[in-house]
């Protein structure tokens, strides 16, 4: 397949899936597979598919992003930085010991992934769960901040959808569903902006070609990301609002079961 296909497919792919609850990385990992992308070009051209998706949200959100700045909602932008923190160290110690690339690599777990983010939409739906949760957005602890932290670290797997998971977080640990879903999407901009920065040094060394794709190729992609991401982040502030995020868990189990079986059917081939 051509690399230009490719690439308009892949930001395409990031564009829907970065705000959908079903994992872009993940995503972005099998597609790279399955097109023949090395685990280091594939890591690569994601950290820029993501900086599309990093100004879609700067975009959707500048006026909040404004308002965070004045006195009685300075205590938001606090915790969205005290939650960046966990992902933020875990980023630095894969990006040390060269283990994101490998985490890229393995199919078999990005699937099996895909089933736990699943299973966490799912929870996402029961009724009992929403109406236990009622705290607003200006009024989120600590506890609640760094647990959402906590589980956006463990969304740098593969497979784990960031904005998914730190929602369902919310929700389960008493804040709102609209504001949850709020404090997820605040909390992508320092988790993709960080993200970007790990990978840019790399970017630099390597004169901004990735692998086999080309200045054009990615600049392309960065923009098809940007507008599709933003497409999808309508949807689901859409989808937000009527909670009914769990209706994204059935795509997901499905994907999931379908990559888990692809993978041990080679396991089997190799055998």
């Amino acid at each position: 397949m051509a690399v230009w296909l490719i690439v308009i497919l892949l930001a395409v792919i990031q564009g829907i899936t970065e705000f959908l609850p079903v994992s872009s990385s993940g995503h972005l990992a099998v597609l790279g597979g399955a097109f023949g992308l090395r685990s280091d070009e594939g890591a690569a051209f994601s950290i820029v598919l993501h900086a599309g998706s990093l100004l879609a949200i700067v975009a959707f959100y500048f006026k909040t992003l404004l308002s965070l700045l004045r006195r009685d909602k300075i205590r938001v932008l606090g915790m969205v930085l005290i939650a960046t923190i966990p992902a933020g160290v875990a980023g630095l110690l894969l990006k040390k010991f060269d283990l994101m690339d490998m985490m890229f690599s393995d199919l078999l777990s990005i699937g099996m992934a895909f089933l736990v983010t699943a299973s966490l939409l799912r929870i996402t739906g029961k009724e009992k769960m929403v109406k236990n949760a009622v705290t607003p957005l200006e009024n989120i602890s600590l506890k609640q901040a760094l647990i959402i932290g906590f589980v956006q670290m463990i969304a740098i797997v593969p497979g784990i959808s960031r904005s998914g998971a730190t929602i369902a977080a919310g929700v389960l640990c008493g804040l709102q569903f609209e504001s949850a879903a709020a404090f997820s999407f605040l909390l992508a901009i320092p988790a993709i902006g960080g993200a970007m920065l790990l990978e840019l040094f790399s970017l630099v060394k390597n004169g901004f070609v990735i692998g086999r794709l080309s200045v054009p190729q990615i600049a392309c992609g960065f923009g098809i990301s940007a507008l599709v991401s933003f497409a999808a982040l309508t949807l689901l502030v859409a989808v937000v609002k009527k909670r009914k995020l769990s209706i994204f868990s059935w795509y997901l189990f499905l994907l999931g079961i379908t990559v888990v079986g692809w993978q041990m059917l080679k396991l089997q081939g190799r055998g």
